[in-house]
C-alpha cells in the first residue's frame, strides 16, 4: 500500500510502528523488589529473550537449542514430560507444555509461565574466628534462592537469637557470575544441586539439602539429587547446646513475671489454661472498663510548712485497673518548672493499709493521700458526674469554693514632673533605672495621620485691645498637640503670626487636651489664655460627626434626646415657640431663628448642638427648617398621627403659607449671593497671595489653564478655608460664573472677585436658572 501512495510527508509509515516492543533498552531494573542486571542473551524471532532455564527446560524435552518452551515447536514434542513437569511447577507451566491448552499459552513469555517459580536450597559456609580459645571456625547456615524466570540468584542467613551477627540478605537477587569464567557465563540450575560447592564472591557455599519442590522439578527433569545431608556442628555451638540442656529457672518469679509468662503462652504456644478468679475479675474489669477515666479537680495546701503554696491539681482515675495519676495545673507567671505529670500512673493505696483507693472513695470533699501528699478533690467534670450518678445514684455535685482572696496589690501613684523635658520624659525616669526615649504610638500616627480639628476662637478678656483679636486653633489628632495662629487684621496694631507653636499642652486640671474638649461654642484655657471657639470648618464637622462616641454633641441621636428631655421636664411648648419665632409665617426658621428659639427655649445649650440639629435637619440644604422636620425629630408620636391622618401642617398655617412658592426661594437665594459674594470678595481683598496661589494651582492642573465651576467648588471646599455652607458655595458660583458652562481664566476670575471685571451684569446668570 505504501508503494501505491506517494512518497511525501503524512503518506507513508515508519518502520517504528511496526515493532511489538516499545520498552527502553536498559540493564539494570528492579524485579520483586530486588535489584537486578538485566540478561543480554542471545534473543530468538519475535524479541523474546532466551534464558538458561529456557535451554536447558527445551533441552530435556528433546526439541534441542532451536525448540522454545514458548514456540509450537517446542510444545508439540513435549508429551508425557510436559503433563508431569505441568503437575509440578503449577497451572501456568504445566499448561504451557500440555497439549490441550498449545493455542492459548504459546505467546506467553517465561516471565509469566514461570513466574514465582523458586528453587531453594539450604547450605552453609564456614567463617574463620580469630582470637577465642572456645572456637577457630563458625558454621553459617544460609539459603540460596533461584529464580527460574530470570536465572537470578538471592542469599539469606535466617537469624538467630543472640548471635551478635548482622543476619539478613547476605547477597541480593541479581545474577551472580562463575568466578575465572573465560566466556563470563552466569550461574544456572545446573550448577545448584545438593552436594555441591558453589563460590559466591570468593565465599564458598556447600548445599546440603533442598525442599520438595525443589527437588520434584529437577527428578521431573532427570536430574539426580543426592539425599540430604547434615549441617556439621562447630565447637561453639556444641557448647551451647550442652548449656542450654542443663539451663533450669532456680530463681521464683514475681507476679508481673508470671503474668508475662502466661501471656507468651497463650500468644506463643498456644497453650490455654484456665485463669483465676482474681484473673477472671481483672480481665473482666479491662475489657468494661478500657478507656473509660474519671478526672477530678482537687488542691493541695501546704501554706503550713516553710515555703509552702497552695497548688492546684487534677487527678486521673482509670476505671480499667484502678490506677491514678496527677498532674499539676501550673498558673501564668508561677515560676515553677513545668513538669507534665506530678504522680505517675499506678496503684495508690490508702495511709496505713494495703487497700487501694476505689471509685466510691473519690468524691467532692474527700482527701486523697499520695506519698505523704493530702489532696483535696472540690470539683469533678461532666463524665465523672453523670458516672456517680448512674452507678452510684448521687445526686449533690456542688464543688468546693476554694479559691484564695486576691491580695490588693498597691497603686503606685507616678510622681509629679521634675520640669526637664517633657512629661513622658520624666516619667520614664520614674520608670526605669536608666532613663529611655518614650516611645511613640504608631499605630496612632498612622490611623490620625494629616487629621486635623480646625477652630476659629476669640480671646475671653477685659483688655480692649484683646476683644477683636480672632484666632485659629489646630488640634492634631496624631500626637495630640495643639497650634494656634493668629491672622493679620489692618489697623489692629497687632502683628498676625503664629501665637503657640505646636505642642502638647494641659488643661487648668493637669491633664492634656484630647479632642473631646473641643465643641463649637465652648471655652479652652491654653497657658491661661481663655478661648471661646466661634465656629469651625466643614471638614471638622463632618469628622465630628462620623465619630459620634468622642463627640457628643455632634450625635444627633444624642442631641434630640436631650431636647426631648428637656421639653418634658420644663413643659415647653415647642409648637408654639416655632410659630412665635417665625417672622414671615412661612413654616420656616433659618439658622438665626432657630438658634434664637433654642437657646431661649432653654432646649439647646452649645452652639454645637445647634449646628448639629441644623445640619441633619436641613434636609434640602436651603438654610432653613421646615416645621414637618421639626416636628418629626421633637414629637414622633404627634407627627405619626398626624402622617396617618394626611395633615402635617400647623393649624395656624394655611396651605398657602406653609408652602413657599419659587418666588420667594428666588428671593432669598438672591439675598444670599449678594451676602456671600460680598464676604468672599472682603476675605480676597485680606489675604490676595492666598487665593492667587490658589487660583495658580488650579490652572496648572486643568489641560486648558482654565478654571471651571466644578474647579472653583472644589477650591472653595478644601483649599480657600472660606467656611461656607453647600448653599452658599452654589450661591457664591453663581454670582461668580457669569454665564453657565463658562470657564474663566485666572485674570478674569481676580478682576471678578475684586469687582473690577468687565463682564456686563445683564449677562449674568439668571436665578431663575440657579
Amino acid at each position: 500500500m505504501s508503494r501505491q501512495l506517494p512518497f511525501l510527508p503524512g503518506m507513508s509509515f515508519d518502520d517504528h510502528l511496526l515493532k511489538g516492543n516499545h520498552a527502553k533498552s536498559h540493564v539494570f531494573e528492579y524485579k520483586n523488589g530486588s535489584g537486578t542486571v538485566k540478561d543480554f542473551a542471545p534473543k530468538k524471532s519475535g524479541g523474546v529473550e532466551v534464558s538458561a532455564t529456557t535451554k536447558l527446560l527445551n533441552s530435556k524435552v528433546g526439541g534441542g537449542a532451536s525448540a522454545s518452551v514458548n514456540s509450537p515447536q517446542g510444545l508439540g514434542q513435549t508429551g508425557e514430560f510436559g503433563s508431569t513437569l505441568g503437575s509440578t511447577l503449577g497451572s501456568t507451566l504445566g499448561s504451557t507444555f500440555g497439549e490441550d491448552a498449545l493455542s492459548e499459552t504459546s505467546q506467553e513469555p517465561r516471565w509469566i509461565s514461570l513466574d514465582r517459580k523458586v528453587l531453594r536450597f539450604n547450605g552453609y559456609f564456614q567463617e574463620a574466628v580469630h582470637e577465642s580459645h572456645m572456637e577457630n571456625f563458625r558454621v553459617r547456615k544460609c539459603v540460596i534462592y533461584y529464580y527460574l524466570e530470570d536465572d537470578t540468584i538471592h542469599v539469606s542467613e535466617p537469624r538467630q537469637d543472640n548471635s551478635g551477627i548482622a543476619q539478613g540478605a547476605l547477597i541480593k537477587r541479581h545474577r551472580i557470575p562463575i568466578p575465572d569464567d573465560e566466556d563470563d557465563q552466569f550461574y544456572t540450575m545446573e550448577q545448584l544441586n545438593v552436594g555441591n560447592e558453589v563460590e559466591f564472591y570468593g565465599k564458598c557455599f556447600r548445599i546440603v539439602s533442598c525442599d520438595s519442590f525443589t527437588r520434584q522439578f529437577l527428578e521431573t527433569l532427570d536430574i539426580t539429587v543426592p539425599e540430604d545431608e547434615d549441617y556439621p556442628e562447630d565447637s561453639y555451638t556444641t557448647l551451647r547446646k550442652k548449656q542450654k540442656a542443663f539451663m533450669q529457672p532456680k530463681v521464683r518469679l514475681n507476679k508481673q513475671d508470671r503474668d508475662f509468662k502466661r501471656f507468651m503462652e497463650y500468644s506463643v504456644k498456644n497453650r490455654h489454661t484456665k485463669p483465676s478468679r482474681e484473673e477472671a475479675a481483672l480481665s473482666k474489669q479491662f475489657l468494661s472498663n478500657d478507656r473509660r477515666v474519671l478526672q477530678f479537680f482537687c488542691c493541695w495546701d501546704d501554706r503550713n510548712h516553710l515555703n509552702g503554696d497552695f497548688r492546684k491539681f487534677i487527678i486521673t482515675y482509670f476505671l480499667a485497673n484502678n490506677m491514678i495519676k496527677i498532674s499539676e495545673v501550673l498558673p501564668q507567671n508561677c515560676g515553677r518548672d513545668l513538669f507534665p505529670v506530678f504522680v505517675k500512673k499506678q496503684r495508690v493505696t490508702k495511709p496505713g493499709t494495703l487497700e487501694i483507693y476505689q471509685p466510691e472513695d473519690m468524691k467532692i470533699g474527700a482527701s486523697v493521700t499520695a506519698f505523704s501528699k493530702t489532696f483535696l478533690i472540690y470539683d469533678m467534670d461532666d463524665f465523672t458526674k453523670n458516672y456517680y450518678r448512674k452507678n452510684f445514684g448521687w445526686t449533690d455535685f456542688t464543688p468546693l469554693d476554694v479559691e484564695l482572696s486576691q491580695k490588693r496589690k498597691p497603686t503606685q501613684v507616678p510622681p509629679p514632673p521634675n520640669g526637664f523635658g517633657t512629661d513622658e520624659d520624666s516619667l520614664g525616669s520614674w520608670k526605669y533605672l536608666v532613663p529611655t526615649a518614650p516611645k511613640k504610638d504608631i499605630a496612632k500616627y498612622i490611623k490620625y495621620d494629616k487629621v486635623c480639628l480646625r477652630f476659629s476662637a476669640r480671646m475671653i478678656t477685659n483688655t480692649p485691645e484683646d476683644m477683636d483679636r480672632k484666632f485659629i486653633i489646630c488640634f492634631y489628632l496624631a500626637d495630640d498637640t495643639l497650634c494656634i495662629f493668629e491672622p493679620a487684621q489692618r489697623n489692629s496694631g497687632i502683628m498676625g503670626g503664629k501665637f503657640l507653636q505646636r505642642c502638647r499642652c494641659k488643661k487648668p486640671d493637669g491633664s492634656v487636651f484630647q479632642a473631646s474638649d473641643f465643641n463649637v461654642g465652648g471655652e479652652v484655657t491654653v497657658n491661661h489664655y481663655r478661648f471661646k471657639l466661634v465656629e469651625s470648618d466643614e471638614r471638622t464637622l463632618g469628622y465630628m460627626e462620623s465619630n459620634p462616641d468622642t463627640f457628643a454633641m455632634a450625635d444627633m441621636s444624642s442631641v434630640i434626646a436631650t431636647m426631648r428631655a428637656r421639653v418634658k421636664m420644663n413643659n415647653i411648648d415647642a409648637e408654639t415657640a416655632f410659630k412665635q419665632y417665625d417672622a414671615n409665617q412661612d413654616g420656616t426658621l433659618s439658622i438665626e431663628e432657630l438658634r434664637e428659639l433654642l437657646i431661649n427655649s432653654q432646649l439647646a445649650e452649645q452652639e454645637q448642638e445647634i449646628i448639629t440639629v441644623m445640619r441633619n435637619l436641613d434636609k434640602n440644604e436651603d438654610g432653613r427648617v421646615d416645621y414637618t422636620e421639626f416636628l418629626q425629630q421633637l414629637y414622633p408620636a404627634k407627627y405619626e398621627e398626624s402622617l396617618k391622618s394626611g395633615s402635617i401642617k400647623v393649624s395656624s398655617f394655611d396651605e398657602d403659607s406653609a408652602r413657599r412658592s419659587d418666588s420667594d426661594r428666588l428671593k432669598e437665594f438672591s439675598k444670599i449671593k449678594t451676602r456671600v459674594l460680598q464676604e468672599f470678595r472682603e476675605k480676597v481683598q485680606s489675604r490676595p497671595k492666598l487665593f492667587t496661589d490658589v487660583f495658580r494651582r488650579i490652572t496648572d492642573r486643568t489641560r486648558d489653564a482654565l478654571i471651571g465651576e466644578n474647579d472653583f467648588r472644589l477650591a472653595a471646599e478644601k483649599e480657600m478655608n472660606l467656611n461656607f455652607s453647600k448653599i452658599e458655595v452654589k450661591a457664591l458660583i453663581a454670582m461668580v460664573f457669569p454665564k453657565p458652562n463658562v470657564r474663566l481664566s485666572q485674570n478674569d476670575l481676580l478682576k471678578i472677585c475684586n469687582g473690577s471685571s468687565t463682564w456686563n451684569a445683564n449677562n449674568m446668570r439668571s436665578a431663575g436658572k440657579v
